[in-house]
């Protein structure tokens, strides 16, 4: 006996409301694997200024030091030393230094140094044109970004080696390293990032690719 108001429960069709796994992986699709050839060709498609971009700058850095290579193994770099040592010299003597120059070597009677690949910006100078050649923008900006980079960092590198020779007059072999190596060479990278930043961000125009 039951009461009236209880309603009688009707059985549920087997076969539906249910669903099982397989059926709904088959009705979604199979999904990609995540690291597949086509997902990488697609994020490369949709991100393919910034690909290009990235290698003409490892392209340009490649052969960079290539070139630096085959520089370093004779003696083609050597009239550039010799100016640069000639313009330390001339700029330390201007502000009370007593220098005078044999070939690279840059000497007084307190202090004497001499001029190398290292002591030259050509690094730093090198990843700045990498980067202006990698950015897309025309020829005319590249070259008046080029000529700014080559400039600016190369003005700052004989302020480093006229600093650097005071500094050797003035105080210790440890003093001095730690200004070459420390102090003067992570300027001289973050002068050239900085630089090309403000390229970028005023004297550019970026054009399609």
């Amino acid at each position: 006996m039951t009461r009236k108001d209880q309603k009688e429960r009707v059985p549920r069709p087997k076969g539906r409301g249910t669903t099982r796994k397989g059926d709904r992986k088959a009705r979604r699709g199979v999904a990609l694997p995540r690291f597949s050839l086509d997902r990488i060709g697609a994020w490369v498609r949709r991100n393919w200024a910034v690909v290009k971009g990235c290698l003409i700058f490892a392209g340009c850095i490649v052969a960079f030091m290539l070139i630096q290579s085959y520089a370093l193994g004779g003696d083609t770099l050597q009239p550039f030393y010799d100016f640069t040592a000639s313009a330390t010299s001339a700029i330390a003597n201007l502000f009370g230094g007593s220098t005078t120059v044999e070939g690279s070597l840059v000497t007084s009677p307190d202090f004497a140094m001499s001029i190398v690949f290292g002591c030259t910006g050509i690094v730093p100078i090198g990843i700045f044109i990498s980067a202006v050649l990698a950015y897309p923008c025309t020829a005319r900006q590249k070259a008046m970004g080029i000529a700014l980079g080559i400039v600016v960092l190369y003005a700052l590198n004989l302020v480093r080696t006229v600093s650097l020779y005071f500094v050797g007059v003035h105080f210790s072999q440890g003093v001095f390293d730690t200004a070459h190596f420390l102090i003067w060479q992570p300027v001289m990278i973050l002068t050239a990032i900085v630089l090309w930043l403000f390229w970028v961000e005023r004297l550019v125009r970026v054009t399609a690719r």
